[in-house]
């Protein structure tokens, strides 16, 4: 069995063994350690017969679908798949697949910093790029020229990674490079046509500490007060980049850790409600049913 076949076997093993236990902490759980990697999206989706559970990873992901359908969920953003869709995924970001059908195509990239590190490429060439920041809409659709520009550099990764010429790994390393500018720039130009700015370092500080927090602070003046902003003005930004309110924001992330827990754990709503933070679990499921508009009991029976 080739590195490629062996890497998809790992994560399908470690799907299939820890999926119950809630969001899937990849990088101690997968058998085999490497620093990148390159899939035909076909080689994937059929490997993993088209599921990936709640998981999280310190990889950055960088997928182009060129065909097919599905659903994906990254972090707070659930979206569909389709024609001409590229996808960038942050390290640690928790993410998850489901429907995807086995006649997609396309590319599926992954890395993380060692792998630039070890070809000594300074890291800001990654951590500083607009599309790898947890407060980024992590999808967009392409037209069909950008598709073309595109493509041809997940194959000469390709070509490169399954070849065996000298220096394949700083070749690699430069046209991920390319790559992660391109798309830099694709999704840089999509939000300047829509007059709307892409990025602000305090939503992603902000988005930073509710995954520090959540489960005990719920505050808007807590976070506020940590970001040296007054709650007014963070509510104004977070309404203004995400179209929630800073509190929904806040509440949002822990529905969505509520739903993790509910879709791949045994343990009931009132243990979930206390592992959440939540005082009385009549609280948690007022909360979950206003956000999700059933309770948690029918939403984890409409996943049997």
């Amino acid at each position: 069995m080739d590195q490629d076949a062996l890497i998809i076997r790992d994560y399908r093993e470690a799907f299939g063994k820890y999926a119950r236990n809630g969001i899937i902490d990849l990088d101690n759980k997968m058998k085999s350690s490497f620093s990148f990697q390159i899939h035909r999206l076909d080689a994937i989706v059929k490997g993993l017969n088209g599921i990936v559970p709640p998981s999280r990873q310190s990889q950055y992901f960088i997928t182009l679908i060129k065909k097919g359908s599905g659903e994906k969920s990254i972090g707070h953003f659930t979206f569909p798949i389709g024609k001409n869709l590229l996808m960038v995924i942050p390290k640690s970001a928790t993410q998850s697949s489901r429907y995807w059908s086995l006649d997609c195509k396309g590319y599926v990239l992954s890395f993380n910093l060692d792998f630039f590190l070890q070809n000594s490429f300074p890291k800001h060439h990654i951590v500083n790029n607009i599309i790898f920041k947890s407060s980024t809409k992590p999808f967009l659709i392409l037209k069909n020229d950008q598709v073309k520009k595109l493509e041809p550099l997940f194959e000469y990764i390709l070509g490169e990674h399954k070849g065996k010429l000298a220096g394949k790994s700083v070749m690699i390393a430069v046209k991920i490079l390319e790559l992660i500018i391109e798309s830099d720039r694709l999704f840089s130009e999509a939000q300047s046509q829509q007059k709307e700015q892409i990025y602000n370092p305090l939503i992603e500080r902000f988005n930073e500490l509710i995954e520090k927090h959540y489960s005990s602070k719920r505050s808007v003046s807590f976070y506020a007060k940590s970001l040296h902003t007054h709650p007014y003005h963070l509510n104004f930004l977070v309404k203004q980049y995400t179209g929630l309110t800073a509190k929904e924001s806040i509440m949002k992330h822990i529905v969505l850790e509520a739903k993790v827990l509910l879709a791949s754990t045994s343990l009931t709503v009132k243990e979930i409600s206390f592992k959440l933070g939540f005082d009385h679990p009549e609280h948690f499921s007022s909360t979950f049913k206003k956000i999700e508009k059933i309770p948690p009991t029918r939403y984890r029976l409409k996943l049997l």
